[in-house]
């Protein structure tokens, strides 16, 4: 995109932008008192040479909880019936047209992988295609639906978390399900891009530039090569977020320390009762992103 569509969809993420506050979970008991059996201050151990994060849920609160993709009622109903009574539709008749979109695809490419991702904007341009629609571009479009759907807003602490691994010399990533604006709310609510925060370019991963979303063994394994060329073995990276399936699982298979972030109610995933995580346990689990450094 050129700079003023990025100026655009930048101010448009500022303007639309809805205060989310954290809703502290319930931990289960066990889950619990693994929180406590931690020492204090859970601070990472002293071999640890490289930070990971996931995004939605973890360095952003989430009202779907993650990306919005196949995000079910979040509390924006009046948002989304806004956005569809422009093209004639409802609300519901616009999240079904999407999602149907999206199976769609999934269906076509899982013969190729077990965790095939889209791009949301070119389910959009199609639609605006099909409608003769030329006055919105289908990324606007995607974005709008996206802050319809699942309006997100920076998770306490992420800003000071950043600078704080950022100024102790850490080498910062992301692994991220993710689409093209995902980057741009890094700029809308923090004013600067992830590399200019601290993040290393080449340990950014986006899954709608690799084709797969977490937890994809390929999107580890590139960090793995990415971290093993700087000099880093897997075991001194923690990886960070909120999903035990997506982040967790994929980081510990991948031979990194995996962080639980359980801040927030809307986005913890423990998963329990799915076989893949059975005996599977964080490395540790954090209840607020400070607790990554102090």
């Amino acid at each position: 995109m050129d700079e003023a569509e990025r100026l655009k969809l930048i101010n448009l993420i500022r303007e639309s932008a809805v205060p989310l506050v954290p809703e502290p979970p319930h931990l289960p008991p066990e889950w619990e008192a693994l929180y406590h059996a931690q020492t204090p201050p859970h601070r990472n151990p002293p071999n640890v040479k490289a930070v990971l994060f996931d995004v939605y849920g973890t360095l952003f609160c989430s009202a779907a909880g993650d990306i919005g993709l196949a995000a079910k009622e979040t509390g924006a109903a009046k948002s989304l019936d806004a956005l569809a009574r422009q093209y004639g539709l409802a609300g519901e008749e616009l999240r079904s047209y999407f999602l149907e979109q999206v199976a769609a695809i999934h269906r076509a490419r899982s013969a190729h992988t077990s965790w095939p991702e889209v791009r949301v904007e070119e389910i959009w341009t199609e639609f605006l295609r099909r409608r003769d629609d030329a006055a919105v571009a289908g990324r606007e479009l995607a974005l709008r639906y996206e802050l319809a759907v699942n309006p997100v807003c920076p998770m306490p602490g992420a800003a000071e978390t950043i600078a704080a691994l950022r100024e102790a010399g850490l080498v910062l990533g992301i692994i991220s399900n993710a689409q093209f604006f995902t980057p741009l709310f890094f700029e809308a609510f923090f004013n600067a891009p992830p590399e200019e925060l601290g993040f290393d370019p080449g340990l950014t991963i986006w899954s709608f530039e690799h084709g797969e979303a977490k937890p994809s063994p390929r999107l580890f394994e590139t960090a793995v090569r990415q971290l093993e060329a700087r000099g880093i073995p897997a075991a001194e990276c923690v990886f960070a977020g909120n999903d035990m399936l997506s982040d967790i699982y994929g980081a510990i298979n991948a031979g990194f320390q995996g962080v639980l972030f359980a801040g927030d109610s809307r986005s913890l995933r423990l998963r329990e009762g799915d076989d893949r995580l059975r005996g599977l346990r964080p490395s540790r689990i954090i209840r607020r992103l400070e607790e990554l450094w102090g």
